[in-house]
């Protein structure tokens, strides 16, 4: 299925209103937003004033950078995902017959159980107070390798793995082994680094306070990484890259990237979602594989996910404890994907065709008389005519359409009956989403009327 990414810029200002709303809606003091493509990062916004160029922690989007450090060393040789922490670290596992590999921690199937609220808590651990930690004893809940469980805390380990295997401090590995040779200059692990940094915050009684900044330490590699949402959406990028011909690059094989953005450990009660090396992988219905990572932590809320085919993806960063940046960004990319997929309708109704051509028009000029003769009788009764008039023009000037009326093919358009249609509207500042539905009677008349920026 193609795809115009040259078209995912025409979603901005939709993805600018969901971002905004949630700063309205009290979600968060400030969210910022970019939108990727195989040509890089095509657009950015932001709410709450705090400008694009601030960074955001990213909280467990760190995870991925992790899992690539580790690839690293293990297309290096120094390592191998088959390797049992135990030959690595000095550790003590209790609860299992064995350690678990360090593939299985990557692909949270280590058997430690989820630990969030307490290992977002700890970033700022001394490793020898980590270490000693591994050796008086980890507690599994059950056999590694044979379920999924999300373990902040084995990434953790996986960080001081790491450390041990190159003799360089996570951070720093991270730094000039990714960041630097990537040019992510928008990345970094502390205020120090002189990147602009969002304050995190979380709501007591009702208003937002400010949280407390945990510096670098042993709990680093799960969560700690702070960027700008463009630099975290060129991190994006350079990771749906692998899945173009023209993939491989020193830093990386594409070969290794795309395993990290391969299903390895199912996620319980998600047929559609499965967890790789450091990151989530699920299928969309209408789009297939979108690849994600959340980030949750005290202060800061984070969500990146892009489509494996197109390279088109999003990513929205927020200041706020546990903010569920998960919802903008999921919604961000389905508008885009809707908006740049090039897809045949099948046979569609004379009459639905015919609709689709009316509403066009009215979005260029509206008439009342017009609309009334194909609408149903709910139509006007849903919402008054007056009402959908103002909205309608309302949105046609701010995304500035052309006099003339798009092909349907050039409309990314889409249908589940021929009763039904959805389609976009390019304007010179942003697109539109239509959907009309038609009745189920022998002369067939409008019975959903739909516009949005899309």
């Amino acid at each position: 299925m193609a795809y115009r990414t040259d078209r995912a810029a025409l979603s901005a200002a939709a993805i600018d209103d969901l971002v905004q709303e949630r700063v309205r809606e009290g979600k968060a003091p400030a969210s910022s937003w970019a939108v990727l493509t195989p040509a890089g990062v095509v657009a950015t916004g932001d709410a709450g004033g705090v400008g694009p160029a601030t960074a955001f922690r990213v909280a467990s989007c760190t995870k991925s950078f992790t899992a690539a450090a580790l690839l690293q060393v293990v297309e290096a040789g120094g390592l191998s995902l088959e390797t049992p922490l135990d030959e690595v670290l000095r550790v003590r596992v209790l609860g299992a017959s064995r350690a678990p590999t360090l593939g299985e921690l990557a692909s949270m199937a280590g058997g430690i159980p989820v630990d969030d609220p307490w290992a977002d808590r700890q970033e700022s651990m001394p490793a020898d107070v980590f270490d000693a930690m591994l050796e008086d004893g980890v507690r599994l809940v059950r056999e590694p390798g044979t379920r999924y469980e999300y373990s902040s805390f084995g990434y953790a380990i996986l960080g001081r793995v790491l450390e041990v295997a190159t003799g360089t401090p996570y951070p720093r590995l991270v730094t000039e082994r990714l960041l630097e040779p990537l040019g992510l200059t928008e990345l970094a692990f502390d205020r120090s680094a002189g990147v602009p940094i969002a304050p995190g915050h979380a709501r007591v009684d009702g208003e937002w306070a400010e949280q407390p900044w945990a510096t670098p330490g042993a709990f680093s590699a799960l969560g700690g990484i702070v960027a700008s949402p463009s630099g975290l959406a060129r991190w994006a990028a350079w990771l749906a890259s692998a899945w173009r011909p023209d993939a491989d690059d020193a830093v990386l094989p594409a070969a290794a990237r795309r395993l990290m953005q391969t299903p390895v450990t199912p996620v319980p009660d998600a047929d559609d979602r499965a967890y790789g090396y450091g990151l989530v992988v699920e299928e969309d219905p209408r789009h297939g594989r979108v690849v994600s990572h959340s980030g949750g932590y005290p202060g800061y809320g984070a969500h990146m996910r892009w489509h494996t085919a197109s390279g088109i993806g999003a990513v929205v960063l927020e200041n706020a404890r546990y903010s569920g940046a998960t919802l903008p960004a999921t919604r961000a990319l389905s508008l885009l994907l809707d908006s740049a997929r090039a897809e045949e309708t099948g046979d569609l109704w004379p009459e639905t065709v015919a609709a689709r051509d009316l509403v066009e028009a009215l979005l260029r000029s509206w008439d009342d008389d017009a609309l009334d003769a194909i609408a149903s009788d709910n139509l006007g009764l849903d919402e008054t005519a007056d009402r959908r008039r103002r909205a309608a023009e309302a949105l046609a000037q701010r995304v500035g359409l052309p006099a003339a009326i798009a092909p349907l093919a050039d409309a990314a358009p889409w249908s589940d009956s021929p009763a039904h249609l959805v389609w976009s509207v390019f304007g010179e500042r942003g697109a539109l989403r239509c959907e009309i539905r038609l009745t189920p009677v022998a002369s067939p008349r409008l019975q959903t009327l739909v516009v949005r920026l899309g």
